[in-house]
């Protein structure tokens, strides 16, 4: 099975995230109330839309502006006023100024609706704070199909002033479109700080498993002290290093691994320490392992740890057993390095089809030498 990295595991959050940002419709957050009277003078009045009913069309709502009665709009109000000659460049629509207390928003939107307007605007009443009208009753809301608007106090003011007694005046209700980033905020905040500490989390535990892998295919200090160092004379068997490929000179540290390869100190103790725990040329062991190591483990290493002797070998070796041993315990020249035999066989050096010919040999061939007589 594949294994996936960090990065597999975060990516897909991180595109889960981006197609929901992708996907959020920017909402309006504010409104703005444009006014047009007499000599082409405007005015401009910020509101928030209600939470209820349709909302602005993105080109704005045009209309004229009357101004309810009653003023609270709690009870049924008059319709819009049947204009006897054209207003404001033959406007239709009508939008009502409503006063705020006394009932409820949707209640009074609802109102202005059955009486045939096209928009509502609620002001507050001396105070210039905007809110978001909600509502109290479902049924109603669901009847409720025009949009509407919270404005300020001054903002009425100033329209009951100046556009509702102009007859050529009209107002146009326009949205601000924006995304709302404070209310998406806290989610995205939180779905990112997941997806790194998932990827912290993941890159914690890679980190320390490559770890124990180094450390079990290295050589440890207490582990390379076990291996026998040698100064060489002139008139040992080992003759060239096989790392830097210098020859041996009198009085140079050797190393001497169990499988009977001697190298240079400074040239295979990094080796042994920082890259893996077997022999550069011959790729066995230099520990001997238990038989409970994992497979993977003796595979990785190129061989892994096998028995001391196949025929009589009973012992079961570990990483405390000695690297070396005497090839005679009882002979007095076992402290030279001759005296040391490899813990690694004939046999084992061998690849498994030629320790099965030697188990079983084949019939021998015997060869006579041609000439003489023909008999």
């Amino acid at each position: 099975m594949e294994r996936r990295g960090p990065w597999g595991v975060g990516a897909p959050l991180v595109v889960l995230m981006v197609a929901l940002c992708c996907t959020l419709a920017p909402s309006p957050g504010h409104a703005y109330i444009y006014a047009h009277y007499s000599n082409r003078t405007s005015m401009v009045f910020e509101d928030l839309p209600a939470l209820f009913g349709n909302q602005l069309p993105k080109d704005g709502l045009m209309g004229v502006l009357v101004e309810t009665r009653p003023l609270n709009a709690c009870v049924p109000i008059e319709p819009p006023p049947t204009p006897l000659a054209p207003i404001a460049g033959n406007l239709t629509k009508f939008i009502a100024l409503i006063q705020r207390y006394d009932c409820n928003f949707d209640v009074k939107v609802l109102h202005a609706q059955q009486a045939g307007f096209s928009a509502a605007i609620v002001y507050n009443v001396h105070s210039d704070i905007l809110l978001n009208m909600g509502f109290n009753d479902e049924s109603i809301v669901q009847q409720i199909e025009i949009p509407s608007v919270f404005t300020s106090y001054t903002a009425s003011q100033l329209l009951k002033a100046y556009v509702i007694p102009d007859r050529g005046a009209y107002v146009i209700l326009r949205p601000e479109f924006s995304f709302p980033l404070s209310y998406y905020l806290i989610p995205f905040t939180g779905v990112v700080g997941i997806i790194i500490l998932v990827m912290v989390t993941v890159l914690i535990i890679r980190c320390v498993q490559y770890r124990k892998r180094m450390r079990r295919n290295r050589l440890s200090k207490e582990q390379l002290k076990k291996i026998p160092v040698h100064k060489f004379k002139k008139g040992d068997e080992y003759d060239v290093c096989a790392i830097c490929l210098d020859e041996y000179e009198d009085g140079d540290k050797l190393r001497i691994l169990p499988c009977s390869h001697a190298y240079h100190c400074k040239c295979v103790d990094p080796w042994l320490t920082q890259t893996k725990k077997t022999c550069p040329v011959c790729k066995q062991r230099v520990t001997r392992t238990s038989p409970e190591l994992s497979e993977s483990e003796s595979d990785g290493e190129g061989g892994g740890a096998v028995a001391s002797d196949e025929e009589g070998g009973a012992e079961i070796e570990s990483e405390r057993t000695p690297l070396l041993r005497p090839s005679n315990p009882g002979s007095p020249s076992s402290g030279s390095p001759g005296a040391y035999a490899a813990t690694v066989t004939a046999a084992q050096c061998l690849g498994p089809a030629a320790r099965s010919r030697l188990a079983h040999p084949g019939p021998r061939r015997i060869l006579l030498p041609r000439g003489g007589g023909h008999g």
